[in-house]
Formats: C-alpha cells, sequence, structure tokens
C-alpha cells in the first residue's frame, strides 16, 4: 500500500501534468501608454522639490567662462597683433605709426605708439566684446572689441591719455592677467596723446619681424615707421587697367594674369584676405581678367570675427560679386574686340553690358 503510493507519488513528480492552456488575449501596450510609463518612471518623487523653475523669455548673452579662454580665440602671431593694433590706431584718427624694438624691464620689448585720440576708458580697453568707439566708427566698421585680444597671454604695458579724463594713464597685464581674475591696477602717465604698447617680445617673433612689419605697413592707408624709417606704401590696385568706384569700394580689373583662391583680393584697410571673385577668361587665353576690392567706406562688407582673415558671406558681397562681372566686362568693351565665349557675352548682356560679337579665330 505504502510502496505504490509511492510509485505514484514518483510517477507524478516525473511526469507533471501539462499547464492548462491559457485561452486570454495577449496584452499589447501601445506606444502611447509605453511613453507614459517612461515619463512616470522618471518623475520626481513627491518629497523632492523641482531645482528650477523655466524661464518665460531668455536673451542671448556671453558667458563668463569665455574669458578665461581669450588666449585661444588669436594664434598669436605677430601679423595678427600689428593689424589688431593698426586698425585701432587709425579708428583713433592717427596720423603716423611708430614701431620700434627695444627692451624691457631688462628683456627684448616691442613698442608700437600712435597720435591719435587715445583710450578713454581703461576698462574698455580689457573688457571683450566692448569696443569703446565713438557711434560713428560703430556704425562704419562694426568694431567688435576683440582685437587687443590678439595679445592675450603676453606681458603688455598700456600707457593712453584720456580726453574724457584729461589725464594719462596706465597699466600693466601679465602674462596671466588677460582671464580676469584678478583686478589690474590702473596708474597715472605723463602721456599727453595718443596710446603707446610695450609688448614683451616672444623669441618666435624675432626672425621675421621686419619683414612683417614692412608687410603690414604696404597696404595700410597711414604712414608707419619702424625703427625711425618710414616703411613704403603702396595702392593695393597697383598695376590695373582700370578702376571703378562703388558703394564705398575700389575695383581693380587686371588683364592678363592668374586666378590665383589663395591670393588676396581684398583690402580692408590694410588687412589682405582672399576672397573667391568673378575671374573671366577668353578664348585660348593662358591667363584671365580678374579684379581686387580696396575697401574705403563699406560698412556691409564685413570680416569673419575675430581673427579677420575672411569675409562674411551675406548679401552684400554677393551684390559685389555682380558688380565685379560687370566691371570686368566694361573693360572688355572697352577694348572693341574680344574672344569670349557665349555664356560670358550673354551674361554681360544680362548685366547692362552692351559688347560686339566675338572675333573670329581659327581652331586647329
Amino acid at each position: 500500500m505504502c510502496r505504490n503510493r509511492g510509485r505514484e507519488g514518483t510517477s507524478r513528480r516525473l511526469n507533471p501534468e501539462p499547464p492548462a492552456p491559457n485561452h486570454s488575449r495577449p496584452i499589447v501596450i501601445g506606444r502611447e501608454e509605453r511613453w507614459r510609463g517612461r515619463a512616470a518612471a522618471m518623475r520626481l518623487p513627491r518629497n523632492r522639490s523641482i531645482p528650477m523653475t523655466l524661464p518665460a523669455q531668455i536673451r542671448p548673452s556671453v558667458g563668463e567662462q569665455l574669458i578665461a579662454k581669450v588666449s585661444r580665440l588669436f594664434n598669436g602671431t605677430i601679423t595678427d597683433v600689428l593689424n589688431e593694433l593698426f586698425q585701432n590706431a587709425r579708428r583713433a584718427g592717427a596720423q603716423r605709426i611708430d614701431v620700434d624694438l627695444g627692451e624691457h624691464d631688462g628683456k627684448p620689448a616691442l613698442f608700437i605708439a600712435d597720435d591719435g585720440t587715445g583710450i578713454d576708458d581703461p576698462a574698455a580697453f580689457v573688457t571683450l566684446g566692448r569696443s569703446g568707439w565713438s557711434d560713428q566708427i560703430a556704425r562704419r566698421e562694426d568694431p567688435a572689441g576683440m582685437g587687443v585680444f590678439s595679445l592675450a597671454g603676453k606681458r603688455v604695458t598700456v600707457r593712453s591719455f584720456s580726453r574724457a579724463a584729461e589725464a594719462g594713464w596706465m597699466v600693466t597685464i601679465p602674462e596671466d592677467g588677460w582671464q580676469g581674475e584678478d583686478s589690474l591696477t590702473v596708474e597715472a602717465s605723463d602721456i599727453r596723446k595718443g596710446t603707446q604698447l610695450v609688448i614683451a617680445m616672444p623669441a618666435e617673433w624675432l626672425p621675421n619681424l621686419q619683414s612683417r612689419v614692412e608687410a603690414a605697413a604696404k597696404h595700410f592707408p597711414l604712414p608707419v615707421r619702424f625703427q625711425g624709417a618710414v616703411l613704403p606704401r603702396e595702392d593695393f590696385l597697383s598695376g590695373a587697367c582700370r578702376i571703378e568706384e562703388w558703394h564705398g569700394c575700389r575695383i581693380g580689373i587686371f588683364s592678363d594674369s592668374y586666378d590665383i583662391a589663395s591670393d588676396p583680393r581684398i583690402n580692408f584697410h590694410g588687412i589682405k584676405v582672399p576672397c573667391r571673385m568673378p575671374a573671366i577668361g577668353e578664348i585660348e587665353a593662358r591667363r584671365k581678367w580678374t579684379v581686387r576690392i580696396d575697401i574705403v567706406d563699406a560698412p556691409s562688407l564685413q570680416l569673419v570675427l575675430p581673427a579677420r582673415k575672411e569675409m562674411v558671406e551675406n548679401a552684400a558681397l554677393a551684390d559685389l560679386r555682380a558688380e565685379v562681372q560687370a566691371a570686368i566686362f566694361r573693360t572688355i568693351a572697352l577694348k572693341g574686340e574680344h574672344r569670349l565665349s557665349f555664356k560670358d557675352w550673354q551674361r554681360a548682356t544680362e548685366l547692362g553690358v552692351v559688347l560686339p560679337e566675338a572675333s573670329p579665330w581659327l581652331c586647329a
């Protein structure tokens, strides 16, 4: 009896009965239910308060952390520094700029001085994004208040005359003083006009210093002296076969020249930048008609900040390119003959330039 029950129990354990089939419908969770479940999982507990409220309005601004990265806004070359400081002197109404190599505190230093109006507010000099220029200068040239930070990471002593305070001032900015962590002491100075900067000379500037100063002065509108000698200057459009004026720009048309993308095409008061401009070739001609642009007073044509090494692609630049094409076609029309393609001839007609039919030529 007991053995039978044991065998029956063993048999039940070795051959369990299969579970009863589940005839209920499978549960299908829709997308909306899944999202509600995820939202519930991310919901904060009731006893924990929300740390902030969302603002009703926002406004773009510059974070304070940016000032700690100012040494990376520019690449620190002597060319960048000269271009930026020369532009500041020009805007200040200077009549000349003096660049000298000497010593300061027993170390090599670069001295740059101008006879302009000076800097009224010392704080404006070291405030990123605050130019401090007059409304007229701001409208004409759109200065950004960044150029002086090309000196970031270098020890610089600044002396300038403040017309507003009717007094001269001086401040020394150490190498690590550009990040705004420490206050800089402003002292009285006997300077009575303009601005002078004394820059601790990096060793890498020395070998090519004179050639870099000469290059910065070559197409600059003001006379520049280096070690007391006036440096030669040249019109950026020198050699042009024809010059037209358009909306504050001088357009120089050059014939029989090569169209090289890296060549400077635009001169912004001494800052020369490459820029894609129309170039037109004639049949069987190895070279092309090209242009250079000398900007005199064209606020809508702007340079990309902060380094100013290329033009902003905007509507004004597009209009300039169209005018450049028309200027080239007008110059070709004055020749009386041409060997332009039919496509270029049509484009000239679209721009309002009447050209004769192309001269005949023989093809081998």
